[in-house]
């Protein structure tokens, strides 16, 4: 649904992309993660066609995005960072004059329109003046815009700046439900937890081109010996001790002492790691608590960007 190759571009000197490649199937929630700069919201604008690679090609929905442009804009839905509603227009008034821009027919609008409120679960405000509306529920007027035409596509760059807990927690219910519907969806975010919890796979853009691309298997397997451990003594003589006893071992790496708490990288198979644990214990160390990272994007994230992953 969505493939890109050696995409590049230039602002005046600055290099953005430096050949990007991307691709998602039908259905997938791609998460796009990297620091700022990296190249992710140069990477959504040309692919939702408004600006134009200096190299490199991009087909959404099997179209061209700079030869095939004006037909793609109906195949997909673009949600930018920031954005602006009109403050004296009501939700539904909004709404209507959205869907007459995307030339849905006037028998079908009103329909149309009750639909993404309900999806956006904003049937209860469609009376409400934009003006004045709390940023969660300006967020989701925003994604029901921008779902009018049914999109089969959508490209959403950090749709939950800014929004307090309960709003995350909804935008992710509905990004969900979206995926569900087989929409495929590409979401750039920097709370990467709520990217942990709803793409099925994961690029990871730095200097404006791909470091890591892939399924979250994909993240647990190139992780799978290292585990990062965390041991909580009871008191700052017995984390000392913890680290004394594993001295000499080869798979522990990087060991840090601070206070009560020893920090690790135990290079080895899975199988092994409650061994460890119950080394400490039998050389004499009072553990409080033996926590072992899963796999995650957080991880993941800091190892690219440390240069631990190619």
């Amino acid at each position: 649904m969505i493939e890109a190759r050696g995409l590049v571009k230039r602002f005046g000197p600055r290099l953005a992309l430096r050949g990007v490649d991307l691709d998602a199937a039908p259905g997938d929630v791609v998460g796009v993660i990297g620091p700022n700069g990296a190249g992710k919201t140069t990477t959504i604008r040309i692919l939702a066609t408004l600006i134009v690679p200096e190299a490199g090609r991009a087909t959404v929905a099997g179209l061209d995005v700079v030869r095939d442009a004006a037909r793609l804009r109906g195949a997909i839905g673009f949600m930018p960072e920031r954005f602006g509603l009109y403050d004296e227009l009501t939700i539904e008034q909004y709404l209507e004059f959205f869907a007459r821009a995307h030339g849905v027919h006037a028998r079908d609008r009103a329909a149309q329109v009750d639909g993404v409120l309900e999806l956006t679960d904003l049937t209860h405000k469609r009376g409400d003046p934009c003006e004045g509306l709390s940023k969660g529920v300006r967020q989701r007027v925003y994604l029901a815009k921008t779902l009018l035409h049914d999109p089969r596509v959508l490209l959403l760059d950090e749709p939950s700046s800014g929004l307090d807990p309960q709003a995350r927690i909804d935008l992710r219910a509905l990004l969900a439900a979206l995926a569900a519907q087989g929409k495929t969806i590409l979401v750039s975010s920097h709370i990467l937890t709520e990217l942990d919890l709803i793409c099925s796979r994961v690029a990871v853009i730095e200097g404006g081109a791909v470091r890591f691309a892939g399924t979250l298997d994909d993240v647990a397997r190139r992780r799978a010996r290292a585990h990062r451990v965390r041991v909580r003594a009871l008191d700052p003589a017995h984390a000392a001790r913890a680290q004394g006893l594993l001295e000499g071992d080869a798979r522990v790496i990087d060991p840090v002492v601070e206070g009560a708490e020893l920090r690790l990288v135990f290079e080895a198979e899975r199988a092994d790691v409650p061994g460890l644990h119950r080394r400490l214990v039998e050389g004499g160390v009072d553990v409080y608590a033996f926590e072992v990272e899963e796999p995650s994007l957080e991880a993941l994230f800091l190892e690219v960007t440390r240069g631990e992953v190619s």
